[in-house]
């Protein structure tokens, strides 16, 4: 079942709404959760009713291992036997996410290279098993490692099955979602909440259904006739990758401000997932902005190790880390280098079952350790010279938003490619292998305004958090203690005052508008791009 589709927004919606808020409301709350899982589980059904039995699977088994893990910590005699338990656990997880995800990529890519072709029928991808996968690595690790005290089974069904966030994220942990599953608290706030939440909600929809959907068809023309043998003079290439690379922005991070929305509804708070990362300044600030939830997990539960035993083994030889606070060229490969291209190919791979997405993911990972280098050899030149920081001037600013951007744009067509020959031909095109102008620039004058307002929005425009932020804090601030995060935006960075989200009369009447497009623009509604993620 779709977000931005008739039978969920004014069937499934209000339905689950009703039979949740009102057991809450009569102070059956275990009801209340209990309902929620079966609507959730409805939810996941909708799309394909036999594969709820293998989130169900996914479920038991991930309770069964690490309410063991929780209950068995601190007992040195079974030490091992948690270890043992927790490299099964991680297996198995892993090994479902591979076989469903990338048996026929490695079945074809081995028959390529042996020149044998296997026999092998098409494997249905479940709908948010990438998601569910990481959710359950940084549980059964956390378990393991004595961060979870104890656990609920409904709690912990809700934490894995909650519907807003099953298919396609945030990445939520534990941490932030089964204490406030356990309290229940945030239900008896709805009623404030319930503003401000509709308006994640129809704003999430309006960046879905109206920007991104209407880019979709030139995107998907683009990449098709590259993939058919036709190449696109410079210009058309570079319109298409920028119009990808706003498509997919605008499509997930709908998604993930529906999702936020709809938690609020149910009283919970999810973590957000964007912060303008068309902005970003640099590589490294892109990736603290984009898919954010990825890049907490990416770095937490697979950088963040390398790095500790890397340096525990430099440590250990009497090698120097850095000196002066510069990192030396030894340390920089093994501490940095290393593990930013191993962290990006992992999750190069995660986004898809290609080597498009391989190299998506390394060159992202090249992007980074260049990012990385170039800040390590700036701090190496003021420690030399003993300069004071300055702060960028305006065009320096600019310009770097303008490198990072292009950048991002340029990685893109591994991204969206169906395979990664079409990708090298997209890639080329961009950099003028089929010409630079062959009478396209006024072909389309109506998508080219649509592009260029597009972008420019997403270039000065705040985002939703920001928009939303003074009511939003207001409103959560009961569920902040259960959620166990921080606010997202910095205060000082805000330079639209006036577009302040408030409940009044002008936003609920611009609210209402947006809606009223959204509704009128649902007929035969199109999937999120990183359902098949």
């Amino acid at each position: 079942m779709l977000f931005n589709s008739y039978e969920f927004l004014l069937g499934f919606l209000p339905s689950v709404l009703l039979l949740v808020l009102g057991a809450s409301a009569t102070g059956r709350h275990a009801l209340a959760k209990i309902l929620l899982f079966g609507a959730s589980l409805v939810f996941y059904a909708w799309w394909n009713p036999p594969y709820v039995l293998l989130l169900l699977a996914f479920l038991g088994f991930n309770f069964l291992a690490g309410s063991w893990l929780i209950r068995t910590f601190g007992q040195p005699a079974l030490e091992r036997r948690r270890t043992l338990m927790l490299v099964l656990g991680l297996a198995a997880n892993i090994g479902a996410l591979v076989y469903f995800k990338y048996t026929n990529f490695l079945a074809h890519a081995l028959g390529d290279l042996l020149g044998v072709d296997f026999a092998i029928p098409a494997i249905l991808l479940p709908l948010g098993i990438s998601f569910i996968v990481f959710q359950k690595i940084a549980f059964l690790v956390d378990a393991h490692g004595g961060q979870i005290k104890q656990l609920r089974f409904i709690d912990y069904a809700l934490f894995v099955t909650f519907f807003p966030q099953l298919i396609s994220g945030p990445i939520v942990h534990h941490r932030e979602m089964i204490p406030q599953f356990e309290s229940g608290h945030g239900l008896r706030h709805v009623r404030r909440i319930a503003p401000i939440a509709i308006s994640f909600v129809v704003v999430g929809a309006f960046k879905k259904v109206v920007i991104a959907d209407h880019l979709s068809s030139h995107v998907a023309i683009a990449f098709q006739t590259t993939a058919a043998g036709q190449h696109h003079d410079m210009f058309g290439a570079w319109l298409g990758a920028v119009s990808f690379a706003l498509q997919i922005y605008f499509d997930f991070s709908g998604y993930s401000d529906m999702a936020i929305g709809l938690g609020l509804l149910f009283g919970i708070r999810l973590p957000f997932n964007f912060n303008s990362p068309l902005k970003a300044s640099s590589i490294i600030d892109f990736w603290s902005r984009w898919h954010m939830t990825l890049t907490r997990f990416l770095t937490a539960y697979i950088y963040n190790p390398i790095v500790l035993r890397a340096t525990r083994r430099r440590v250990a030889a009497g090698k120097k880390v850095a000196i002066r606070g510069v990192m030396r060229p030894g340390a920089f490969v093994s501490l940095l280098l290393f593990p930013t291209l191993f962290t990006m190919f992992i999750a190069g791979a995660w986004h898809g079952a290609g080597f498009q997405f391989i190299v998506f993911g390394l060159l992202h990972g090249t992007y980074l350790s260049i990012n990385h280098a170039w800040r390590n050899l700036r701090h190496a030149r003021r420690a030399r010279h003993a300069a004071h920081r300055r702060a960028a001037s305006r065009l320096g600013v600019v310009a770097a938003r303008a490198l990072t951007f292009l950048a991002f744009v340029v990685s893109i067509p591994f991204f969206r490619a169906d395979s990664l020959h079409t990708a090298g031909q997209f890639v080329a095109s961009m950099f003028g292998a089929s010409g630079v102008l062959r009478g396209s620039l006024f072909a389309d004058l109506p998508y080219l305004a649509l592009v260029g307002v597009v972008l420019v929005a997403s270039q000065v425009l705040p985002n939703t958090q920001e928009v939303m932020r003074e009511q939003l804090d207001a409103a959560i601030s009961p569920l902040a203690a259960h959620a166990g995060q921080t606010r997202l935006i910095d205060p000082e960075a805000w330079s639209w005052p006036r577009l302040v989200w408030r409940p009044t009369a002008f936003y609920a009447v611009a609210i209402g508008l947006l809606g009223w497009i959204v509704m009128l623009s649902l007929a035969g509604p199109s999937a999120f791009l990183y359902f098949q993620f």
